[in-house]
């Protein structure tokens, strides 16, 4: 990582520059305040002093946010006391230390900052909206990419809330009709009389209210594609109607008096098994078979909280209207990534847009474009009774997480030599470099 370190303390500076170096990090060391400014441009993280004479540390953090409102910050004084602390978080410090402090912390603090720049990285990835890199995502994106390449119909399956119109809106970008028009509809929101005439369109007079014609769904998506949300609310009688579209290329509007060709590409998505209406009787086979030329299946939140980190990366950006100005405790992750989210990624979304409100009111005077730190307590309390994992899963991920920060422990204190960090943790060097693999500590 690019470090601007400032401190009017030679002696420690020095010190402090040279850890830093071993670690890694390009580090631009400035004795002042102003010289610090000048040299957060291109920076990662800033680390400086507060009390310096003239241009101070808190005043740093204010200008350097304001031009740079992703730039981490830790700020370390000799002169700790709650006021200033508060004030320096407040400006959106991530962290505060004071001196004298173990440099194995503030390593720590910047292997966090690693972690986060890592996953704002990772939040640009993906197909369109859709953000996660785990084994269940990858799968998505790979049926994305095969149905990119066809024109065949796509059926998207997936619980309300996973990200079915944005697995839609990808495969029309990665299609050969990327340039046309993406026309959605929910099929489940339109009123039983009126579906027939919003997706194939109607003459004036065909029915009571008709009084001009009107161009249907399937019209409109002419060159594009078109996505039927909700496909399985399509009532049962309109069902035949649109298989003959499908086939035939051809529609019929209401009170016309011929066919209309059409020329598109249709995605249709389900929150429910389809398969099973099929056997119910509420849904056409032969439609069903139609529709499920290709498919794509969502996985629930649940499935794939490994996620959570780069999905709650990805909703902070967007919520600051695609700035990387708005961060997250790591505290607070492990309590979000620790929830059941029944709802899924619109659940999570909201939940955080509650919390940055919080988190805005928790900071009085602060403009409304200011970096926001979320903590545990912006978020929702989790509900009476309800317990966010099963005991064996809360198990293994605790015994995870003390893995991982014993080994970066050790790792920072034999400044990276695996065979001397294997004896501080009295393990092989062999095991020990298993576990670094596992969990992408290098």
């Amino acid at each position: 990582m690019k470090v601007v370190l400032v401190d009017d303390d030679d002696a420690l500076r020095g010190a402090l520059a040279e850890l830093l170096k071993r670690a890694g990090h390009q580090v631009s060391s400035c004795p002042d305040g102003a010289a610090g400014l000048k040299a957060v441009d291109e920076a990662d993280l800033l680390v400086t002093d507060l009390r310096m004479p003239g241009f101070d540390g808190l005043s740093l953090l204010r200008e350097a946010r304001l031009r740079r409102p992703a730039l981490q910050v830790i700020v370390m004084t000799g002169y700790g006391s709650i006021s200033s602390a508060v004030e320096a978080m407040r400006l959106g410090a991530r962290a505060y230390l004071t001196k004298p402090f173990e440099t194995d912390e503030l390593l720590l603090h910047l292997r966090e900052v690693e972690t986060v720049q890592r996953l704002r990285g990772e939040a640009t990835s993906g197909r369109g909206g859709l953000v996660g890199s785990g084994t269940a995502m990858r799968r998505v994106y790979n049926e994305i990419d095969v149905a990119g390449a066809s024109d065949a119909p796509v059926l998207i399956a997936g619980e309300t809330g996973t990200g079915k119109e944005l697995a839609a809106r990808a495969i029309h970008q990665a299609s050969r009709r990327s340039q046309g028009p993406f026309i959605a509809v929910n099929c489940g929101a339109i009123s039983r009389e009126l579906i027939e005439s919003e997706l194939f369109g109607h003459e004036p007079g065909s029915f009571t209210g008709a009084q001009g014609r009107k161009r249907g769904r399937f019209s409109l998506a002419r060159g594009g594609t078109l996505f039927l949300d909700e496909i399985n609310s399509l009532p049962l009688d309109l069902q035949p109607k649109l298989l003959r579209a499908l086939e035939a290329q051809e529609i019929w509007p209401v009170g016309a008096e011929a066919v209309e060709r059409t020329d598109l590409r249709l995605l249709a998505a389900t929150n429910v098994r389809l398969d099973g209406l099929v056997r119910e009787g509420r849904f056409r086979e032969d439609l069903y078979y139609r529709l499920h030329v290709l498919h794509v299946d969502l996985p629930a939140l649940k499935e794939h909280p490994e996620d959570i980190p780069q999905m709650v990366h990805a909703l902070l950006i967007r919520a600051a209207g695609g700035q990387e100005r708005h961060s997250i405790t790591a505290t607070a992750l492990s309590n979000l990534i620790a929830r059941p989210w029944p709802g899924n990624v619109r659940e999570l979304a909201n939940a955080l847009e509650r919390a940055l409100a919080r988190a805005a009111v928790s900071n009085p005077g602060a403009p409304a474009s200011a970096a926001l730190i979320i903590s545990v307590e912006h978020l929702d309390p989790l509900p009476m009774g309800s317990m966010p994992m099963a005991f064996k899963q809360g198990r293994e991920r605790a015994a995870e997480d003390w893995a991982r920060a014993a080994i970066r422990n050790a790792l920072t204190r034999s400044r990276g030599n695996t065979s001397e960090a294997a004896r501080i943790l009295k393990m092989s060097r062999t095991a020990l470099l298993r576990l670094i693999n596992k969990y992408g500590l290098r």
